[in-house]
């Protein structure tokens, strides 16, 4: 309990004073969270890979936030429209297994014995402030997965303007959630002719597209905050997203 009281009353003290965690004992941390409330400033526990070793797969549910504190993990995924594998090498310190979406994008094996912190995901904006290089790595994830989304939305079998856009419209809801804004209201600010290029469709189809979805209730115009979501589930229903998740 000792530590977590010295952990806790180090993160609430000046950001000059912040504790630097590559000082810090993460097994006693982890064993200290477990038995404390203070979950979102502890890690919840440590895991040792071996070499070869996975810690998740693509596709499998987003528990936690992870923080490599020694060894190496390779990060290997594949855009739906390039057959090639893109691999990443992620080293001590890193924060990885970030984004918006609900399940990860890349596998991640252990490259040699390796030890990874597991933290909530509610620990994200404490990790930021303790090292502003999570926030660019949240922003990097959360790029990545856009592209991600945006790929199998445009790949395979192919969706007409209408699914396309309402894909689009998840994604982004998404993306303001992670980040603390209205899930519901997609910002004035967002170009048309920039949503249209990212859909592969022209701009006139993205009008009409637009107008379809009013038509059936799902989205209002809302001036001067953007356009705003009045059916998200549907907006879901519409991509196949819902089954997908189910």
């Amino acid at each position: 309990m000792l530590i977590c009281n010295q952990f806790l009353y180090a993160h609430g003290s000046v950001m000059s004073e912040l504790v630097d965690l590559r000082r810090l004992d993460v097994d006693r941390l982890a064993e200290a969270g477990s038995n404390t409330t203070a979950g979102c400033c502890l890690p919840l526990h440590v895991v040792t890979l071996r070499a070869g070793e996975a810690l998740f797969y693509i596709g499998q549910q987003k528990d936690y936030i992870f923080r490599l504190e020694k060894g190496l993990i390779s990060a290997r995924w594949t855009a739906p429209r390039n057959p090639q594998d893109l691999v990443e090498e992620l080293r001590a310190g890193q924060v990885f297994g970030l984004g918006f979406l609900d399940t990860y994008i890349y596998d991640a094996v252990a490259l040699i014995e390796t030890k990874v912190s597991c933290w909530s995901k509610t620990a994200l904006a404490f990790l930021e402030e303790l090292d502003p290089a999570v926030h660019q790595r949240q922003g990097l994830e959360t790029e990545r997965e856009f592209d991600h989304r945006r790929e199998a939305l445009t790949a395979g079998a192919p969706l007409g303007a209408l699914q396309r856009l309402a894909g689009f419209l998840c994604v982004a809801s998404r993306v303001n959630a992670t980040d603390g804004r209205d899930p519901l209201v997609i910002d004035e600010s967002v170009d048309c002719a920039s949503v249209a290029s990212f859909l592969r469709i022209d701009v006139d189809e993205l009008a009409q597209a637009l107008v379809a979805l009013q038509k059936k209730g799902l989205v209002t115009f809302d001036p001067p905050h953007g356009l705003r979501l009045l059916n998200l589930e549907a907006l879901q229903l519409l991509v196949g997203e819902k089954e997908k998740r189910a």
